[in-house]
């Protein structure tokens, strides 16, 4: 691993939460999908400007910061750890020109605050040999789960901990891809697997065992996230389209915000408050262009969106209600984000 010391790697200011989508504007081009990622920071009077405006009774506030990983054309933040406090933070994800797609180096940042000074520290995670890559999830302990591409072009998952790396396949029949998005304290795994890079099916691996997560009538399935009490949210498709979902106690639930097309569900803390993706538009679900982010808490839904943007995809959140995710500018430059309450 190749430890890259950061000066000035973001810049944050504070901005009020959950504003009304600014004026839409059209993305250049295919957008990131759920997991892809990075940005430029806002001028100082871009921020104020939008500090300024009006927003819901009730509605939390956000300081924003941006995540660019020093001399990487984009970067995508994947998740944060669940434990994550202002003062200590862990995220896992991407950068490089591959992001857009499914990965491009994978990387971990940890970030440190006390009496006003930030330790902010980016270390490589790749796997040897491997190419196209991402880290998608961290645990509080520090083990860190994602995916690898080989020679072949085909997609293997990795667990790292302690310094060593495992490869993930899952052992379902005619899989050929597996995907690791998620990993909880003990060490549980889930994410996605595909036949010849279609989506077939979730998964769980807890114990040494793989577990299918299919959600009842769907016709694919994607585990994104897993809490501590062992709560599972991801998505699946049916013939209307795409659906999040959370899979608790062995029940799984549909989650679609209200006037939606298509919901992706992203994070899960252990309060059970999810984050993700909406689109309310046929042009939305093409390209993600006038995507919007959510929060679903205690069963109220509430937008979130980086004021300003194209699109907004929050995907992790922690148990302090920290958000990490990606959005998108009107040059269809993607930028990651933590948003801390």
């Amino acid at each position: 691993m190749r430890i890259v010391p950061v000066t000035h790697f973001a810049l944050s200011f504070a901005l009020l939460g959950l504003l009304p989508m600014a004026p839409p504007c059209r993305a250049q081009g295919n957008l990131p999908g759920l997991r892809r990622s990075h940005r430029q920071p806002f001028s100082a009077s871009q921020a104020a400007a939008q500090a300024a405006e009006a927003v819901p009774a009730g509605s939390p506030t956000y300081t924003f910061t941006l995540i660019n990983f020093p001399g990487a054309p984009d970067t995508l933040a994947e998740a944060i750890n669940s434990g994550a406090k202002a003062s200590d933070e862990q995220i896992v994800g991407a950068y490089g020109p591959g992001v857009q797609d499914l990965g491009g180096d994978g990387f971990l940042l940890r970030i440190k605050r006390s009496t006003g000074a930030v330790s902010e520290t980016f270390q490589t995670v790749d796997f040897s040999g491997g190419s196209t890559q991402t880290a998608g999830g961290v645990n509080d302990s520090g083990q860190i789960v994602g995916h690898y591409s080989d020679s072949l072009g085909v997609f293997h998952g990795y667990e790292l901990s302690g310094g060593t790396y495992t490869t993930i396949n899952v052992s379902f029949s005619g899989a050929v891809d597996t995907f690791p998005y998620g990993i909880d304290n003990a060490g549980d795994i889930v994410g996605c697997w595909s036949r010849s890079g279609n989506t077939a099916g979730g998964f769980e691996l807890s114990g040494g065992t793989y577990t299918q997560l299919q959600f009842p009538g769907g016709t694919g399935t994607c585990g994104h996230a897993i809490n501590n009490k062992g709560d599972i949210t991801g998505y699946y498709d049916d013939t209307s389209g795409a659906h999040g979902f959370v899979l608790s106690a062995g029940i799984y639930t549909s989650i679609d915000v209200p006037g939606a097309v298509e919901t992706i569900a992203g994070g899960i803390n252990d309060a059970g408050d999810i984050v993700g993706t909406y689109c309310t538009t046929s042009a939305c679900i093409a390209a993600l262009d006038g995507a919007q982010g959510f929060l679903l808490s205690k069963g109220v839904f509430s937008t979130i969106n980086v004021p300003g943007a194209s699109a907004t995809a929050p995907i992790s959140i922690s148990d302090k209600g920290i958000l990490v995710g990606w959005y998108a500018d009107c040059a269809g430059i993607t930028h990651s984000f933590i948003a801390t309450p």
